[in-house]
């Protein structure tokens, strides 16, 4: 008797796992990258309860920098969202692509690190006026993502305001942060831009010095910009409205957890997801992420209105199909 009514509790429990089970809806989450500015996806791996509470399950595909592949991913009906530099996604709308924005995960996540020798020759200082750092720039050998991405209008901004335009610089493309550090290293450019904590690799070792910094403050007007945001079609979204509210209520969620370092969040991320890598590299990202990391995983209008006044500056495309009120959905609007 007490064996049969065992393996009735046992079926019984069974049951009520695969009920579960069932009733989560499994979403798949592209990502351009995978580094502490997705921090809060990561978290969210490790917390289920974060989705579990929206009746959520994800599974991950790491685009490995390559932003282009994820908004085509998205479009082709191969993922169902895609977190990614948010110009990646204007420009696709621009171009006509039907996707909306269910999130905006960050702000400014970007820094300019040059190597030491670079630094000792330009005879400015790490701790000078931002003009004059970003006008010893010109003449040097830099790298970036391409033409059209965040990282390169912001750089194209920064230099516009000291008078210098990209042909000032000897710019070429370069999206591998390893490939980054070891030029540094080697002498093959003089530095690079790119997300925070990427290149600490140079700073750790002391063969490149943080230039300027986004998110330390370097350039304050930029700091409502969205730089990293995650998009959905626009058929999809219509047919899913409350999963796109809940993908966006978890991420806000995540971002919470980490701005109020709930449960100490950097060591688990970083021991389940980059365990090899130096701690002084991962505490410097990790401090800076926090600080970028937008509340409510929402986008401010004026700062939307800036992101794509940046763009038109730099590709000179009209970008009207990709206004705030048209390109994000309400809970992704902060005011």
């Amino acid at each position: 008797m007490n064996r049969i009514l065992g393996l009735t509790l046992s079926a019984i429990v069974a049951l009520c796992i695969t009920g579960a089970a069932r009733a989560q809806t499994m979403i798949r989450f592209g990502s351009a990258s995978n580094s502490v500015i997705i921090s809060p996806l990561l978290l969210s791996q490790i917390e289920p309860d974060i989705w579990g509470k929206q009746g959520i399950a994800i599974t991950v595909t790491d685009f490995r920098g390559n932003s282009s592949n994820c908004v085509a991913a998205v479009i082709a009906q191969a993922m169902d969202v895609c977190q990614v530099g948010t110009t990646s996604g204007t420009d696709a709308i621009a171009e006509g692509a039907d996707l909306k924005v269910i999130a905006v995960n960050t702000g400014p996540i970007n820094e300019i690190v040059l190597s030491t020798k670079t630094v000792e020759r330009l005879g400015v200082k790490p701790d000078a006026p931002v003009a004059d750092r970003v006008r010893a720039l010109k003449g040097l050998r830099i790298v970036s993502s391409a033409p059209g991405t965040a990282h390169y209008v912001t750089l194209t901004y920064m230099l516009r305001q000291v008078g210098l335009q990209m042909s000032d610089l000897q710019f070429r493309t370069l999206g591998d942060p390893l490939a980054m550090m070891q030029s540094i290293r080697n002498n093959a450019i003089d530095g690079a831009l790119w997300s925070i904590g990427s290149l600490g690799g140079n700073i750790s070792d002391g063969t490149g010095v943080r230039w300027i910094s986004i998110p330390h403050g370097d350039v304050p007007e930029l700091r409502e910009v969205p730089y990293v945001s995650i998009y959905a079609r626009g058929d999809w979204v219509q047919k899913n409205p409350e999963l796109a509210a809940k993908i966006q209520a978890g991420l806000a969620e995540a971002i919470d957890r980490i701005k109020k370092d709930t449960g100490n969040p950097s060591p688990r991320i970083k021991e389940r997801f980059f365990p090899q890598l130096d701690q002084a590299i991962w505490d410097d990202g990790y401090a800076q992420a926090r600080t970028a990391f937008l509340p409510g995983a929402k986008a401010t209008a004026a700062g939307w209105a800036q992101l794509l006044k940046l763009q038109e500056e730099a590709t000179k495309k009209d970008y009207a199909r990709a206004a705030f009120d048209k390109a994000l959905l309400p809970q992704a609007r902060a005011n």
